[in-house]
């Protein structure tokens, strides 16, 4: 992204390291890394935090429930829109979230399956929705939301309808539609 864990690494390292943990820094290359990463660990972890945006968090979130030993998670913001964080009042500031780990309260969390994949903010299909995908991150970095906006935009041509069939405790529901979340 805009990479503004550069500037802050240092500050929210020795935040964690004054909180009393031994620190293991792993800069994720492309997508998929953050999960495999975290598929991948070893040793005694007691806390995997993660700075970007929605979707790297929703990949620490997908290789933590492909884990035997899940352990928690600390979200520090940093991506462009961030509406995860937002949504729980998650401080925007970087070292403000860090800091999140000095008052020592979990907040469970619920994680979704829709179709083999996890989740835990928002499971969607339908119009826009492939927009935070497709949204270049050079767009990303120069416009800010903005960005998505204009990627969905170029999108009102190509609506179309999904058939859907939902199966739940008290029914099932299906029909054509839009959008779905």
């Amino acid at each position: 992204g805009k990479a503004r864990i550069r500037s802050n690494l240092l500050d929210i390292i020795d935040i964690f390291v004054k909180a009393g943990y031994e620190v293991c820094a792993y800069p994720t290359q492309s997508s998929g890394d953050a999960t495999k990463a975290v598929g991948d660990m070893d040793g005694d972890f007691k806390l995997v935090a993660c700075s970007g945006g929605d979707g790297t968090l929703n990949e620490v979130v997908y290789g933590m429930m492909g884990r035997n030993e899940k352990v928690p998670i600390l979200y520090i913001p940093a991506g462009s829109t961030n509406d995860f964080a937002r949504s729980l009042h998650i401080p925007s500031r970087m070292k403000q979230a860090a800091s999140l780990i000095n008052n020592g309260t979990l907040s469970p969390m619920d994680v979704g399956s829709l179709n083999d994949r996890y989740y835990i903010y928002v499971a969607a299909f339908g119009v826009f929705t492939e927009v935070t995908y497709t949204t270049p991150q050079t767009s990303k970095n120069a416009l800010g939301h903005s960005a998505y906006i204009l990627e969905a935009l170029k999108t009102l041509p190509y609506i179309r309808s999904y058939h859907v069939r939902v199966k739940w405790e008290e029914g099932i529901i299906e029909d054509d539609f839009l959008y779905g979340m």
